[in-house]
């Protein structure tokens, strides 16, 4: 197939640690009894966790980078083999909840993913979060919980979806709004301040559009924004691939504006989101799990190349 499509992205770094905090989650995950297979290692190894994190931020030092990336990593493998099986939602809740709360007790777990989870808010004590922090991210997350079990309902029927609900609902299943707390662990809580909500949301929806594009074979029996916007235009389908795209440009956009207008003390904090928004979509356009050619993505010839770094400079990345 063809590449008919363009995406270039400005804000791509990679982490020099990238490559060591893959080999460390991956060595954690199996040792926490996470990966009991070849299948499953071969599932873990096609996240390629070095970009996942790498990209996504790029900023921190090797320690926060080596437990956001357990965060990120175990919430995708969480999310395929337990979220989107789960038929007992309360029980999942319940079980983020004991794993986020601040005291833990005498608490004991024999869920293998609960325990991993429990390690990661153990981390993040460490790293002197406070309980309130704890608290508004157990928050997010059982938000998230609950979103993508609607989602997992209706994802098979696009008959009465309107493209703009679907973003919409996409906009908390992509999962930035848990993740854009874990770039500053002293940013605070920036849903009560409207210009910074708008940036997390701009963010969401970069991630969401671009998870859309490249997904658009890989799940096709499942309700996807372009199939949308096709037949809500009654249009070509390269026409309504374009619409998309062109949507994805005008929120990358919005975002530099609206984090060049967040005040003073939240500036530092846009920028490590503008780098996460970015860096989550550039990730998709080197993920194995995104395998077909329909876009291509352009980044600045100034991303600095790792060893054994498939990140091309300004050389075209091309997929589905």
């Amino acid at each position: 197939m063809a590449v008919r499509h363009e995406l270039s992205l400005s804000h791509v770094k990679l982490s020099p640690y990238a490559y060591e905090v893959e080999r460390e989650t991956i060595a954690w995950m199996d040792a926490s009894g996470l990966i009991p297979d070849e299948h499953c290692l071969e599932s873990v190894s096609n996240m390629a966790v070095w970009g996942y994190a790498g990209f996504s931020h790029p900023f921190a030092n090797s320690e926060e980078l080596l437990l956001y990336s357990k965060y990120i990593t175990l919430w995708l493998l969480w999310d395929d083999v337990v979220v989107e099986r789960a038929t007992d939602l309360r029980a999942v809740l319940h079980g983020m909840a004991n794993a986020f709360r601040w005291d833990s007790g005498a608490w004991q777990e024999k869920d293998l993913y609960l325990r991993a989870w429990r390690s990661i808010v153990d981390g993040y004590k460490e790293l002197g979060v406070s309980p309130d922090y704890l608290c508004r991210l157990n928050r997010k997350m059982a938000t998230w919980v609950k979103t993508v079990a609607r989602e997992n309902h209706s994802v098979y029927s696009a008959s009465v979806v309107n493209p703009w609900s679907h973003l919409r609902r996409r906009l908390v299943t992509i999962g930035v709004i848990p993740t854009a707390q874990l770039l500053d662990l002293d940013v605070g809580d920036v849903d009560r301040l409207p210009t910074a909500r708008r940036v997390v949301m701009a963010a969401s929806a970069i991630v969401a559009i671009v998870n859309e594009l490249v997904s658009v074979e890989k799940d096709a029996d499942r309700v996807n924004l372009v199939a949308l916007v096709q037949n809500r235009h009654q249009c070509d389908f390269e026409s309504a691939y374009d619409r998309v795209v062109g949507l994805c440009r005008a929120e990358l956009a919005k975002l530099s504006t609206l984090v060049d207008a967040l005040p003073a003390g939240l500036q530092e904090w846009g920028v490590l989101m503008l780098h996460m928004a970015e860096g989550f979509s550039y990730w998709h356009f080197v993920c194995p799990r995104y395998d077909r050619k329909r876009i291509a993505c352009w980044i600045p010839s100034t991303v600095p190349k790792a060893a054994g770094s498939p990140v091309a400079g300004a050389v075209p990345v091309v997929v589905s």
